[in-house]
């Protein structure tokens, strides 16, 4: 069937005629937006992306190419913060991400970031929410009702499992991951999985294998869940043992780096 609705000046970009695009909003080449959809004034929407239906995009918020975007959804709402007083913060959504429906993505505030930020080809499933000024890097996937906490981190090839939740200003470390119903009250590590509330079970060995990481790599991997996790060493003694058994090795640095940058503390 043909669509019917207004074509903008680059012929290519689609408004539904029940759609409301608001004076002001810049759209790209080939975007879609779909019935009952409301894009704000403020708003600038990159090349092919498609709003399906009934999607908000409120606020100062900049998406990128190629997302798609399902209904019910809302981006750059207002954030969940009693401090917020209506000041300019924003959205920054970056390219190829699969927002599913009816998740939510609150802007940042002024006394934090002033954004929240997801980057590209991350897929976040059916009411998820990501809370004013969090970061979400790269192919994270956040399944069904889990939840970011304002001010929170995930790195770069992270999977939450359904309905957890991610502490207020926590880190999840790159190829970590959340079993479905898990609370993480502190940092969680590079490569390592948690479950229940806060509980680490060792290295995301599903994961790392998926991701082409090397035997090797592995093998290291979990000797550094047994020695900062199993020993009776503190951290500082921890961590000096893992230096002087792996020095130079990348993926150990990453760990470590990961451990000293920690403003929260680290789940143990």
């Amino acid at each position: 069937m043909a669509k019917t609705g207004r074509w903008e000046s680059r012929v290519t970009t689609f408004i539904h005629p029940t759609a409301l695009v608001e004076d002001g909003a810049e759209l790209g080449v080939d975007v879609d937006v779909g019935p009952f959809c409301r894009v704000s004034a403020q708003a600038k929407i990159g090349d092919r992306t498609k709003l399906i239906s009934h999607v908000v995009i409120d606020g100062i918020t900049t998406l990128g190419q190629d997302n798609v975007i399902y209904p019910f959804a809302m981006l750059g709402g207002p954030p969940q913060d009693l401090s917020y007083k209506g000041e300019d913060t924003t959205v920054v959504i970056g390219d190829s991400n699969i927002l599913r429906e009816s998740m939510t993505v609150h802007r940042g505030t002024a006394k934090d970031r002033a954004v929240t930020r997801i980057g590209n080809h991350n897929y976040l499933m059916a009411y998820c929410h990501v809370a004013h000024d969090c970061i979400v890097h790269d192919h994270v996937l956040m399944a069904n009702q889990s939840g970011l906490a304002g001010h929170s981190e995930v790195h770069n090839h992270v999977v939450i499992g359904g309905m957890s939740a991610v502490l207020q200003k926590c880190r999840l470390g790159e190829y970590s991951f959340l079993g479905a119903s898990t609370v993480i009250r502190r940092d969680l590590p590079p490569f390592m999985a948690a479950k229940e509330f806060s509980t680490v079970t060792g290295p995301n060995l599903v994961g790392l294998r998926r991701n082409k990481f090397s035997t090797d790599d592995i093998r290291t991997i979990g000797d550094l869940y047994k020695i900062y996790y199993l020993s009776t060493e503190n951290t500082q003694e921890s961590i000096q043992r893992i230096i002087a058994k792996y020095p130079g090795n990348a993926r150990v640095q990453t760990f470590i780096d990961f451990i000293q940058s920690s403003q929260a503390g680290v789940q143990r």
